[in-house]
């Protein structure tokens, strides 16, 4: 077999790899319904205290004083961008480590990690059904705050958008895999993705400006992917500016993205060898 030919081969035995991945998550998911109506309505009702509680602060869903920071002052479709990126948040850093604790769970891990194949592929498999399931339930809840609240969405705005998305997907990829790694070694990353899942919270601007946040705060804040996927998507949104305007915000998002993507590679693959060598893979 010729260099070209063997290339063709494993190409095909790698993308087998993650179509297959990807496939299992999705019958998975499918397999309980429940989850698929939790993710994809109920993050919507998360939102909605703050909705009314801005309403009974200002007398209504617009505010001069919130526009001074933001440049526009409808607040729910600012609330509805903030909850919808998060929701990739929730999905992505709970969803890889707590798949690597189902393959411990169900005995399969073993297997996985000793299987003839670069590990990569099936993390990018994972990954990619965890986001597509994140973009269902964001798809969801869209359509659901356009006919509850209103929202105007128009395919002009929504390429580049779901351009800042993959980048901000690509950042959680590596955070995802630090969580993974974690899943590896201590066998629960929960009570750390939600510790990581909070702290976006408060200091992304998925609720409010980042601006209202003390000059501390807004340092640690910028350190996250989620904000400047934020400001990118309610400046393209909210405010109708193009790619120019936020470029700076952009290469930010892209420096963070290989940050965190590198570490994610390098911290998997250092917990998956060190795990293996100490025989606690299948541990519980």
């Amino acid at each position: 077999m010729n260099e070209s030919a063997y290339q063709q081969s494993t190409l095909r035995s790698n993308l087998f790899v993650v179509w297959n991945e990807i496939v299992k998550n999705i019958k998975t998911l499918l397999a309980y319904p429940t989850i698929i109506v939790f993710w994809a309505i109920f993050p919507i009702f998360w939102f909605i205290p703050f909705i009314l509680q801005g309403q009974a602060f200002v007398g209504g869903l617009e505010s001069a004083s919130f526009a001074e920071i933001t440049g526009s002052g409808e607040y729910v479709p600012f609330i509805v961008i903030g909850a919808v990126l998060n929701s990739y948040v929730n999905t992505l850093l709970y969803g890889m480590g707590e798949n690597i604790r189902k393959e411990a769970y169900q005995g399969t891990l073993d297997y996985v990690l000793a299987a003839p194949c670069n590990k990569a592929y099936v993390l990018i498999g994972k990954a990619i059904s965890e986001s597509l399931s994140s973009t269902m339930f964001a798809v969801s809840q869209l359509t659901l705050s356009v006919l509850l609240f209103g929202m105007s969405i128009t395919l002009g705005v929504m390429v580049p958008v779901f351009f800042v998305i993959v980048l901000l997907i690509l950042g959680l990829y590596g955070m995802a895999l630090i969580m993974a790694a974690f899943s590896l070694m201590y066998k629960q990353s929960y009570d750390l993705s939600e510790s990581i899942g909070y702290i976006f919270y408060v200091f992304a601007p998925v609720r409010y400006p980042i601006e209202s946040l003390p000059t501390w705060a807004q340092i640690f804040g910028k350190l996250i992917p989620l904000t400047y996927a934020l400001i990118i998507v309610r400046s393209f949104m909210l405010l109708g500016t193009d790619l120019s305007a936020v470029y700076l915000e952009v290469l930010a998002l892209l420096a963070i993205d290989v940050v965190l993507l590198l570490a994610g590679f390098y911290l998997f693959s250092w917990m998956e060898e060190k795990t293996k060598k100490s025989g606690t893979i299948s541990h519980h």
